[in-house]
């Protein structure tokens, strides 16, 4: 599928207001952003700037210019999973989920899957994914098509190559588990075949700690020296897994990681809902980063993760979707409603978790736990031109007393008006310029249909 994608080289996005996210957090009224060649070379007061770049104007009629979202953890082949069943845990849905869809899966339902996720996920304000493909191993067939599908969306992407062998008494699917030998096999070819740079980058990926032997945690630790890249792992997602964690290693995924020298900088670990007050001095001293998944963990009842205790240990926490199979979207703006709300009720106190530090999380914060805080995350000179304009004359953005706020709270996805990736115009208007809604929705239609008759046979 071709992709057509806006071939505006050089352009300034006027007369907005300018939410920088910078480590001043700089509000600009009445500001623009210049790109040129897919960089941000200038930021500030429209007026200022307005006569020193002769470039083709984009008019954000006074809404909110902003950095694109960053979702640090998703599952693109889930999005062909979309309520295949509700209502259950973790341990269900795996056997309920997981498993079916995998098994009855074909790459080109795979390749249908990822477009479709993509596609959500710039409808929603999302620049960059994690796409945390822990189910590679169950497929034979040609996975470069799905790299390939990612790569012609142009959207940002973190591909995270998922594997796993162990693990089957705690939830571990069989058909995604494989020999030590068969997994480093597949991850040196893969590394040889991948051309990486600052639009998609490759890491590793094991399914969780709990269905990873020792041995292969650390062949993961050895390839990510090799390849001088970065690991994402989930870990405490439940209260069964870390009692599993404990009964069988001796403590808990968190405990038992860091006791074989896992943790670090280039470890996103997910979830984190079952971290206590050592485990979290655990994560802040190996500067171990933290993907929180509000929706998903609500949905699968795991538990609610303590953020606001991380936080306090300067801990690095992005925000992200999970899979859709288990939050039914990819939209960013649902998770940051929902996340200070959460941490507010559950705490009993209203400024456990604020709006900005909300907003922080899904972008400059969350450009750090991605080790990409130098090029994105923020509106500043020298960053790559991930930006979107969010639509606040709408009824339900309307009055504005704070901006901050009107994102966290008011905002949705149908405020997303403009999507800008890399310094290529995405969507504009509302108006998809890089692909074709339409057939991708029908060809991931046409897709379930395939598995659900595969699965009903």
């Amino acid at each position: 599928m071709e992709y057509l994608v806006h071939s505006m080289d050089s352009y300034v996005i006027t007369n907005g207001l300018v939410i920088t996210m910078d480590d001043r957090n700089r509000i600009i009224k009445g500001g623009c952003v210049v790109v040129e060649d897919g960089v941000i070379v200038d930021v500030g007061k429209a007026r200022d700037l307005a006569e020193k770049y002769d470039y083709e104007k984009i008019d954000a009629r006074g809404n909110i210019i902003m950095p694109g979202l960053i979702n640090t953890h998703t599952h693109l082949f889930q999005e062909l999973g979309k309520n295949l069943c509700v209502d259950v845990d973790l341990q269900r849905w795996f056997r309920s989920v997981w498993a079916p869809l995998v098994s009855n899966m074909s790459i080109e339902d795979y390749v249908n899957a990822v477009r479709l996720g993509v596609l959500e996920a710039i409808r929603s304000g999302t620049t960059t994914i994690v796409a945390y493909e822990h189910a590679l191993n169950a497929f034979e067939g040609d996975i470069d098509k799905v790299v390939s599908a990612i790569k012609g969306s142009k959207i940002r992407c973190i591909f995270g190559y998922g594997y796993q062998d162990t693990g089957e008494d705690i939830g571990a699917p069989r058909i995604a588990l494989k020999s030590l030998d068969y997994i480093y096999k597949r991850l040196k070819e893969f590394f040889s075949r991948q051309k990486q740079d600052d639009m998609f980058r490759v890491w590793l990926a094991p399914g969780t700690i709990n269905w990873c032997t020792k041995e292969l945690l650390s062949l993961t630790k050895e390839l990510a020296d090799k390849y001088n890249t970065g690991i994402t792992v989930h870990m405490n997602e439940t209260k069964a897994e870390k009692e599993y964690s404990i009964k069988k290693r001796g403590g808990s995924e968190v405990e038992y990681a860091y006791s074989v020298g896992f943790l670090g900088p280039n470890v996103l670990g997910v979830h984190l809902v079952w971290t206590d007050s050592r485990e979290i001095e655990i994560l802040a001293r190996t500067n171990t980063k933290v993907s929180h998944n509000p929706i998903s963990n609500m949905y699968l009842a795991s538990g609610i993760a303590p953020i606001p205790e991380m936080l306090r240990k300067n801990i690095i926490v992005g925000l992200a979707t999970d899979g859709a199979a288990s939050n039914n979207n990819m939209d960013m703006f649902d998770v940051i409603r929902i996340t200070p709300l959460l941490h507010k009720v559950v705490h009993g106190d209203p400024t456990a978790l604020s709006a900005l530090d909300t907003l922080r999380m899904a972008t400059i914060m969350g450009a750090k736990a991605i080790m990409m805080e130098e090029k994105i995350g923020s509106l500043e000179k020298g960053k790559y031109a991930d930006i979107i304009i969010v639509d606040i004359h709408k009824p339900n953005t309307t009055p504005i007393y704070d901006p901050i706020a009107t994102l966290v709270y008011s905002a949705s996805s149908c405020n997303v008006d403009t999507v800008i990736i890399n310094g290529k115009i995405m969507m504009m208007s509302g108006k998809l310029t890089c692909m074709d809604e339409e057939k991708i929705i029908e060809n991931a239609q046409k897709s379930l249909q395939r598995i659900t008759d595969k699965m009903n046979k």
